[in-house]
């Protein structure tokens, strides 16, 4: 049975332009499955250009960044198809679509692996990056979810971060916490205290 894997998938535009999106990406070697949004950019270029690279990466931090920032992430191009690798990325898949299996709210890419390469050892995770990555997540769902649903699980999160966390975990959390207060008060009118 596959398993879904963290990563940060990237994907090159029409314009050029390179996207990076933190994604579960279904791990089925040589296949990878790649479901974004339908209304994401990624899922845009997955459908207009049919490549892009998976990118496997222990920085929480540019989890973080890529999920909730428009701010840029060092990056290298990739070789064999459009698409962008991270520069502190520990392995890179760059994948081409063989198939596309159209669904809602999500589309489904079947992907092959054309080149895959290994930059440095994956260092791995422990409690404070998986806490950031699931406060990542929770942040990235905030526009269904009840905010003292979203703020209870950045306070759980922030917990392990204290307790286990470096200084990146801590960085990725405080940009995450800046994210979903700015955004809950972007939504909150006078007198909505």
């Amino acid at each position: 049975m596959p398993f879904i894997l963290e990563t940060v998938v990237s994907t090159m535009g029409l314009n050029g332009e390179i996207r990076f999106a933190p994604m579960g990406v279904e791990w089925t070697p040589p296949i990878l499955i790649v479901r974004p949004y339908r209304d994401t950019a990624t899922c845009r270029n997955l459908h207009a250009r049919r490549q892009g690279v998976v990118n496997i990466t222990d920085n929480v931090l540019t989890f973080a960044r890529t999920a909730l920032s428009r701010e840029p992430v060092p990056w290298v191009r990739a070789t064999s198809v459009s698409g962008g690798i991270l520069a502190d990325a520990c392995a890179a898949y760059e994948v081409e679509v063989v198939e596309v299996l159209p669904s809602e709210p999500r589309e489904t890419f079947r992907c092959r692996i054309v080149c895959s390469r290994q930059y440095r050892p994956f260092l791995g995770f422990n409690r404070a990056r998986h806490a950031v990555i699931e406060a990542t997540i929770a942040a990235t769902r905030l526009p269904w979810l009840p905010p003292a649903q979203v703020r209870a699980e950045l306070d759980r999160c922030g917990a392990l971060v204290d307790k286990t966390g470096g200084e990146q975990e801590r960085e990725a959390l405080a940009l995450i916490r800046r994210h979903v207060e700015s955004r809950l008060d972007a939504h909150q009118g006078p007198g909505d205290g």
